[in-house]
C-alpha cells in the first residue's frame, strides 16, 4: 500500500506536442481567406486584386502588419484583429501579409 501510494503521488510528466507555426499560405486558407477571396467581402481586398491592393500597399508593410495584427476600421471595411483569431501568433499573421501581398506583385 506505501508503493501505491508513492506511485498515486508521483507527477506524471507527459510531453506536450509542439505545433509548428503556420505559414502565410497556411493562414490565408484557414483564415483570411473568409473575407479576402475573390471577389472579396465587406471592403477586404481580394487576393491578387492589384487594383485594390495597390493604395493599401502604397502604405508600406508596417501599416499593413499594424492593421492585420491590430485591427483597422477604414472608410471600405473593417479589419479585425488578428482576423479574429487571436491565438496565432503575431509572426502567423505577418507571414499571411507577406503571402497575400506578394500575390499581388506575381
Amino acid at each position: 500500500s506505501e508503493e501505491l501510494a508513492a506511485t498515486q503521488a508521483a507527477p506524471i510528466s507527459t510531453p506536450e506536442a509542439v505545433a509548428a507555426p503556420l505559414t502565410g499560405p497556411q493562414v490565408y486558407n484557414e483564415v483570411c481567406i473568409a473575407c479576402h477571396a475573390p471577389p472579396g467581402v465587406g471592403g477586404a481586398p481580394a487576393l491578387g486584386d492589384s487594383g485594390v491592393w495597390a493604395a493599401r500597399i502604397a502604405q508600406g508593410m508596417d501599416a499593413l502588419i499594424d492593421h492585420a495584427l491590430n485591427g483597422f476600421t477604414g472608410s471600405t471595411g473593417v479589419m479585425p484583429r488578428k482576423g479574429e483569431r487571436v491565438d496565432l501568433s503575431d509572426q502567423e499573421i505577418i507571414g499571411a501579409v507577406e503571402y497575400m501581398v506578394e500575390q499581388v506583385a506575381q
